[in-house]
């Protein structure tokens, strides 16, 4: 090959490399290393949002569970005042959509006769970290003649 043949094909390989450049700059698109870019933040925000969502749903569920002790303690301590007899030490189980829960009376003395300290605690009997909830009371009672 000669030196004059070897120069032609060089002079058409730079013309064919510009002709190309410029076709590529007239093309509309995204590049290859912009879609890389576009699909890391999209990923980033996608992971970001899950894991607010993940700790919303844990929230709710320790709000529901707090909710649902609360409310049975207080039902018991309310079941507890409106009986005639004096409270009395106990503990048993809620029935129905509640039989997982527990509750436990204790009754104590507060240092003045007609007082009585009453507690009433609940548990959830399911859960792994014990939860309980705990509602505490004096309740007076008249002294017997």
């Amino acid at each position: 090959m000669s030196l004059k043949s070897v120069m032609s094909l060089l002079k058409i390989w730079s013309e064919a490399g510009q002709t190309m450049m410029k076709t590529e700059k007239r093309q509309k698109g995204f590049t290859l290393i912009e879609m890389m870019i576009a699909l890391t933040v999209l990923a980033l925000v996608v992971a970001a949002v899950s894991h607010a969502l993940a700790q919303s749903l844990a929230m709710a569920h320790r709000i529901k569970k707090d909710t649902t002790l609360s409310l049975l303690a207080q039902s018991k301590m309310a079941e507890i005042e409106a009986a005639k007899e004096g409270a009395a030490s106990d503990h048993g189980n809620f029935g129905g959509n509640f039989s997982q829960y527990g509750w436990q009376v204790s009754v104590r003395g507060s240092g003045i006769s007609t007082l009585k300290k009453v507690e009433v605690t609940v548990l959830d009997t399911l859960s792994e970290k014990r939860e309980s909830f705990r509602l505490t009371s004096l309740q007076y009672r008249e002294e017997s003649p």
